[in-house]
């Protein structure tokens, strides 16, 4: 059983009735529930992509114009929209960040970040098919990378941890 700790989520209140959440056990875990009306706050992961885009000058990286880690560099990526399929995600994100049209190579994993951060990322292959790279909504900042110019700053260590696999022999 996990410990009493439900969640790191700050709700307080239900969304349905307004009666304050209670930790309870449900399914062998606690939760954050109402005892009025039976919500149950499941607080799942949110999906996010990130994407290993390859051009003639190198792997695509985007400097991060917002918190977290603003100014560091990361793989093109960000959260999944309702309804929106997994690839689509990726070929919007990485036309929102970096001006590229992209093709989906194939999926290369999916990992959970750990330390509290409670998302699931969905890492993809993409080769470039159109566009300009230019730096875009969400990002100061956009290029292309080899081993010998890769910067220093990589903000995520599971895009740390992608971006190395990528150059390895």
């Amino acid at each position: 059983m996990t410990s009493p700790r439900a969640t790191s989520n700050k709700m307080k209140s239900c969304p349905i009735c307004t009666t304050v959440l209670k930790n309870l056990e449900i399914g062998g875990k606690h939760r954050l529930a109402c005892e009025v009306c039976e919500f149950v706050h499941w607080d799942n992961p949110k999906p996010v992509t990130a994407t290993m885009v390859t051009t003639e000058n190198g792997l695509v990286l985007v400097k991060r114009k917002f918190e977290p880690f603003v100014d560091d560099w990361c793989l093109p990526g960000g959260f999944i929209e309702a309804t929106e399929d997994p690839e689509e995600s990726a070929i919007r994100e990485v036309y929102e960040e970096t001006g590229l049209e992209v093709r989906i190579e194939r999926l290369l994993g999916a990992s959970a970040p750990g330390h509290g951060i409670n998302v699931i990322i969905l890492f993809y292959q993409a080769s470039k098919v159109g566009g300009t790279l230019v730096a875009g909504d969400d990002a100061s900042d956009v290029g292309a990378f080899n081993p010998t110019n890769l910067p220093r700053n990589i903000a995520f260590p599971l895009h740390r941890k992608m971006i190395s696999e990528h150059f390895l022999p």
